[in-house]
């Protein structure tokens, strides 16, 4: 692919809006040839179409030029956008470490030192070791200024930070052979201890001790566990390792202010793995110190967290039996919030907001919800991933089942088996196929839903025997077609099943 045609697939509607009128700021020229080339980039038309719509004549010399300077504008976009969405303090380390150079070039020392003091300053609070290496480099240039530090007090600094980048070089090397192996067993689905595994690990490269030192760290190698086991489908292995961390951490160390991003992250992990695990209250107290967490400091991080903590608090409620109040919570989000989530956190509330409808039965708002989905599968994959288009299609054809539009749900599974067909063979879908082969059956012979041994079958083979840890999201599509062969309400049934026991739901 064009590179230029890559850089540009990245931005998303908004940041292209954004663009055009970035590109424009000047307002140098009525007519932009740069911003011409960009849209015609962006309707992916050719090399050769493009210097037609542009030249009268081809000239690949000035194609190229207009390349290189729309090439310089995207960069510059770019970098400022990732400068404005630095929720760290990385962008104002490094914008205050630039002025103070300037500063010093044109001899106005004591700004700069003033300036360069306070990027020192928030440069300890946050741990940005690379960050003060370099200031502590330029204010042993500047030591000659009668406003600076003894230049030996300074060389101090240095050397005791030093210590610190090179231990933070070597964690974060040892992180990427610990994430290469960790890695390694989610492709080939090796069934390991989990908490050996990860022990083994920190000993191996030398952060076995630091680990606890450095909250950073330990949230490094918590959330990439945590990505390997989601993708295993096995969250029971994860809870009480990730707890007794967490515990560990807490009572040995502590959070400091500049480790509060990580303390709130852990603690989300935890209240989602216990959500998953079906310890909906359990989650609720984990969640409660987490909104704690996230009024503290002057809610500095509440912003960021606040989508992750709604959603989940709304499905807690909603297998608590509280949906309405599920419901409540998500619908009640004012558009001015939701507009500054990100496109990601809006998908997922309005897909939870669905599932909150059909529960209640009300198919039809459901319905208009899932119809403002305004963009392709395709689109949808590359911003949500497989695995949250695959759930969207089959929510929309047990939807459309319940709406009695017979005909679009033959047309929706077989666009799905054609869709997915070599995801089923992977164990974890094994059982979506099945799924969708069941409506088919139940289509075709409604009656056969009250034959005890096509129940018994369906049982058999969409809940899982080798283990009492089975997947709340595949509870919830089984709890679907067995309410739908026992005639009884779709919720209330999945709660049932939800809050009962492995040995229990195979006598039912």
């Amino acid at each position: 692919m064009d590179k230029l045609q890559e850089l540009i697939n990245t931005l998303s509607e908004d940041d292209k809006r954004e663009f055009r009128i970035f590109i424009n700021r000047q307002k140098s020229k009525k007519q932009r040839k740069d911003l011409d080339l960009f849209e015609l980039i962006n309707q992916q038309a050719s090399p050769e179409a493009i210097q037609q719509k542009l030249y009268k004549t081809p000239n690949k010399v000035a194609y190229h030029t207009l390349r290189k300077r729309l090439l310089k504008h995207l960069t510059d976009f770019i970098v400022l956008k990732q400068i404005d969405q630095d929720t760290t303090a990385t962008s104002s380390i490094a914008g205050l470490v630039s002025l103070a150079t300037y500063l010093f070039k044109h001899q106005s020392d004591d700004f700069g030192w003033r300036i360069l003091k306070k990027a020192e300053k928030i440069a300890l609070e946050n741990e940005h070791y690379e960050l003060l290496n370099n200031i502590y480099h330029l204010q042993i240039d500047a030591s000659e200024s009668e406003f600076a530090p003894n230049i030996n007090d300074i060389y101090k600094k240095w050397k005791d930070n030093k210590a610190l980048v090179d231990e933070n070089e070597k964690a974060n090397i040892a992180y990427n052979f610990i994430k290469k192996e960790l890695n390694e067993v989610k492709m080939t689905g090796q069934d390991k201890n989990l908490e050996e595994l990860i022990n083994k690990l920190l000993k191996k490269y030398g952060l076995d001790n630091l680990v606890f030192q450095r909250p950073h760290i330990l949230y490094k190698v918590l959330d990439l566990t945590r990505r390997v086991m989601l993708s295993k489908k096995d969250f029971y292995s994860l809870e009480p390792y990730i707890i007794k961390t967490y515990e560990q951490l807490t009572s040995n160390h502590g959070f400091s202010k500049r480790d509060h991003y990580y303390k709130i992250n852990i603690l989300y992990m935890i209240s989602h793995i216990l959500y998953r695990n079906r310890k909906f209250e359990e989650s609720n107290l984990y969640l409660k110190q987490m909104s704690d967490a996230m009024a503290e400091y002057n809610n500095s991080y509440f912003q960021q967290f606040y989508p992750k903590f709604i959603m989940l608090q709304a499905a807690n409620f909603t297998y608590l039996n509280q949906n309405l109040k599920s419901i409540e919570l998500l619908t009640s989000i004012p558009i001015k919030e939701l507009k500054k989530m990100s496109s990601e956190n809006q998908l997922h509330i309005k897909m939870n907001l669905i599932v909150f409808y059909g529960f209640e039965k009300h198919y039809k708002e459901a319905n208009k919800s899932l119809q403002t989905f305004n963009h392709s599968d395709n689109w949808l994959e590359k911003k949500m991933g497989v695995e949250w288009v695959l759930k969207k299609n089959l929510i929309e054809i047990m939807l459309q089942y319940e709406l009695g539009n017979i005909d679009i749900v033959m047309n929706r599974i077989r666009a799905f088996e054609l869709s997915y067909s070599k995801l089923f063979t992977h164990p974890l879908y094994s059982r979506v196929s099945l799924f969708i082969k069941t409506i088919k059956t139940i289509m075709d012979t409604p009656n056969i839903m009250q034959n005890k041994v096509f129940i018994e079958q369906v049982k058999d083979t969409l809940v899982r025997q080798d283990s009492e840890q089975e997947d709340l999201q595949a509870m919830a599509f089984y709890a679907w077609l067995k309410a739908k062969m026992i005639n009884q309400n779709y919720y209330e049934v999945l709660l049932d099943i939800v809050n009962t026991n492995y040995e229990d739901l195979n006598n039912n």
